[in-house]
């Protein structure tokens, strides 16, 4: 209890400690697996045009069982690629660095990382009229990229991150914020979309 508690009031001092102990990755592959559902639970909220609060009440139109199971499928499936993919590219990166871990170390900080994802997605589920900005007829691309650059859980995760990497790689802070260029390259798709969507 108390590493959870350090990975969110002192991440710096957790990743320390996690370079000198055996790390487990249960706890990324939880996280992960709660992202993948939390994020079908919204995603298939937003096809059928329903809230949490809509499912509440018994005249609301239900989401069928196959839309929410195809949901959270998609959604585990493209987190845990994209997770195995930034973990090859950035235990290389670091490595040509100089760092000194390895890639279990990698996916092991790339899945502490995404917590403050899952806390988005739980917030979205809560709060959905924020998704407003996501849903096509409302598309601006530059109201999502602002929101995309203050948002606070991306900021968040970037902290998490370049503090991960650093600590557990041994590598200065300045090299570590190479890997901010993911969250650059994370709004190429939304660009893409963009460009097809107007």
């Amino acid at each position: 209890m108390r590493n959870a508690v350090d990975l969110i009031i002192h991440p710096k001092r957790f990743f320390a400690n996690s370079r000198e102990r055996e790390i487990s990755i249960i706890a990324p592959i939880i996280i992960l697996i709660m992202i993948g559902i939390v994020d079908g639970i919204v995603v298939a909220g937003l096809v059928n045009h329903t809230t949490i609060y809509d499912r509440l009440n018994p005249d609301a139109p239900v989401i069928s069982a196959t839309t929410m199971l195809f949901s959270m499928l998609m959604g585990s499936f493209s987190v845990y690629a994209l997770i195995l993919i930034q973990t090859v590219v950035f235990n290389l990166i670091m490595k040509k660095m100089g760092g000194t871990g390895t890639r279990k170390q990698a996916f092991y900080i790339l899945g502490l990382a995404s917590f403050p994802a899952l806390v988005e997605g739980l917030f979205f589920i809560f709060f959905p009229q924020t998704i407003g900005l996501f849903q096509f007829e409302n598309f601006h691309f530059v109201s999502l990229l602002i929101y995309n650059f203050l948002n606070i859980f991306n900021i968040w995760g970037i902290y998490l991150l370049i503090v991960g990497f650093a600590k557990v790689y041994d590598v200065s802070y300045k090299k570590a914020s190479v890997l901010y260029l993911q969250f650059l390259i994370k709004m190429i798709p939304l660009f893409i979309i963009y460009l097809i969507v107007s």
